[in-house]
């Protein structure tokens, strides 16, 4: 699997997540003065003009040499006052009081902005001031100011002279604006004393302060602090961003760097590095159980290496063991082979002078000499069967048995072998019987060593079999392409768990001296290896008490395998 390839570092990943969180943080913290500070940018203009307009007021009202009709213009602040005001220090303009010649009539020579703000605080009593910003001659901008100055009954004690302006006003109001501001004393006429309360409820106006403030000094205010609370960000976030930078380069990416470092080497397979971190935090606490485990991790590999070396001289002896039993083996089995080929030259002398004496009449006659010649005949028959065996045994371990295919009549195979074995079953009484089940086809194998197995199953079968007992030879076909030839006995059985063992060499269930049957233990292991070389392979089925059946399972097509 190949490795995925990192596409940011952890060193990147937190310095870009910590400048924008410290990028964000700052900017949200100077967005409120920012905008608080705009918001009295614009009101500066206002406060001062209010402050102007409420200077004129209280001076005009303490001046009570001015007069209705006295004032052919505007009136202008007196300069001594205006210049000891903080205003002055300002270089603000000097208020203005614009008189009204008649009830809600501005003067002849009226700005616009008066005319305007007289025409609003005609119609609604209750405004008190009104402005606007506007660029005058193509000037700095200039926040254009006008208050309204209402008459009330406390003006006439310094303005007697007035009453015929406020008659002049109160005589222009509509009957019904006078009924709803006091108590009538019939439908059509003007209430009594409507006069006073005129004067009391809807205060007439009968002037306009007008105050002119330049708004440029604000502007360059507001731009310099606007530069200040920039300049400070930018100071701010750098100085956040590089403690950021600090605290997580040390506090954190150096341990890391130091735990990836320690592990990209023990991966390398030094086991003897350690993480020297003294942080006196969590990541102090993740080294020294990373050095712990690499503690444990050396002291295992320590262990393994001892015991692999260990192994490997262990290995070494029993190769050596091993080589030298190969060598035994192949001695026993050439010594097997050449002994089994010296012995069979003299028995089977041995076994053709027996013959010839038990011919005899002189020997048939005297029945001592014809016993002694028929145990001479049984015993070299015997030992024969014992050669031949270790013969074949050793010829395949040696890889030098040589089969020879030829097609074969399954049936007569098993009838030449029941003829040959009658004679020892009439002995024990035994029936000897063939089963041949259905048509049975021609099979390609080695008639000798087919022959030989079914010769051990059938021999052991009439062995093991009691007196007066039953031995059956089954053929019959196993499926589509095997053919089955089954030995069954009425013997004592065999138990599950000795099943794997009679087929091992020399193995046998008795194997006391003194044991009832003969045999050699190589007749069951002779015959497995000789199955599996003809391509087929043995099945046994026995219950104790009952019997036992061996099986040879066959296939239809020639499969003969050569000793390799």
């Amino acid at each position: 699997m190949a490795k995925k390839e990192l596409t940011i570092s952890l060193a990147a990943k937190c310095q870009l997540l910590f400048g924008f969180a410290v990028l964000v943080i700052i900017i949200g913290a100077l967005a409120v003065p920012w905008l608080r500070m705009e918001q009295l940018a614009g009101r500066e203009p206002v406060y001062g003009a209010r402050i102007a307009a409420d200077m004129a007021l209280r001076w005009l009202h303490s001046n009570a040499a001015i007069r209705p009709g006295s004032i052919s213009g505007s009136l202008s602040f007196d300069p001594k006052l205006w210049n000891r005001s903080s205003l002055a220090n300002l270089n603000y303009p000097p208020p203005v009081v614009v008189p009204l010649a008649a009830p809600g009539v501005s003067p002849a020579n009226a700005d616009p902005i008066t005319v305007q703000a007289v025409n609003i605080f005609s119609t609604d009593p209750m405004s008190n001031e009104y402005g606007v910003v506007a660029n005058v001659f193509s000037r700095e901008p200039v926040y254009q100011y006008a208050a309204p100055v209402r008459a009330s009954q406390n003006c006439l004690t310094c303005h007697g002279e007035w009453n015929s302006f406020y008659s002049a006003a109160y005589k222009q109001l509509p009957v019904a604006a006078l009924a709803a501001s006091a108590p009538t004393t019939g439908p059509s006429t003007r209430p009594a004393n409507a006069q006073d309360e005129f004067l009391a409820v809807l205060h007439p106006l009968v002037a306009v302060v007008r105050v002119d403030m330049p708004v440029h000094q604000d502007q360059e205010q507001l731009l310099i602090n606007r530069l200040v609370i920039i300049v400070s960000g930018l100071i701010g976030g750098c100085l956040a961003i590089v403690v950021f930078y600090l605290i997580t380069t040390r506090l954190i990416l150096q341990p890391v760097r130091v735990l990836r470092n320690t592990a990209e080497k023990v991966a390398q397979g030094d086991l003897n590095i350690r993480s020297a971190i003294s942080t006196g935090d969590e990541f102090q606490q993740l080294s020294d159980t990373f050095n712990a485990m690499l503690v444990t991790l050396k002291t295992s590999h320590d262990q393994l290496e001892a015991t692999n070396r260990s192994l490997d001289y262990r290995v070494g002896e029993l190769s050596q063991r091993n080589i030298d039993l190969y060598q035994d083996n192949r001695l026993k089995t050439e010594f097997l082979t050449n002994v089994s080929h010296e012995l069979r030259t003299p028995l089977n002398a041995i076994i053709g002078f027996a013959d010839l004496l038990a011919g005899n009449d002189a020997v048939s006659q005297d029945q001592r000499m014809a016993r002694y010649v028929e145990n001479i005949r049984v015993s070299a028959r015997q030992l024969l069967d014992l050669i031949n065996d270790l013969l074949d045994l050793a010829k395949i371990e040696a890889g030098k048995l040589v089969l020879r295919a030829e097609r074969i009549n399954v049936p007569d195979v098993c009838e030449s072998l029941i003829n040959f074995m009658k004679p020892l079953a009439q002995k024990k009484n035994i029936d000897l019987t063939l089963i041949v089940d259905g048509t049975i086809p021609l099979i390609t194998t080695d008639p000798a060593r087919f022959q030989q197995i079914l010769y051990n199953f059938l021999s052991n079968a009439v062995k093991f079999t009691p007196q007066g007992g039953q031995v059956r030879i089954t053929v019959a076909l196993a499926d589509e392409e095997m053919i089955r030839v089954s030995v069954t006995d009425t013997g004592p059985g065999i138990a599950p768990e000795h099943h794997k063992e009679i087929f091992e060499k020399f193995r046998q269930l008795d194997a006391s001296v003194t044991r009832q049957h003969g045999g050699t233990g190589l007749g069951l292991t002779i015959s497995k290896e000789l199955a599996e070389m003809l391509g087929g392979r043995l099945e046994l089925v026995s219950v104790v008490g009952q019997g036992t059946t061996f099986s040879l399972i066959m296939p239809l097509k020639p499969s003969v395998k050569t000793p390799s």
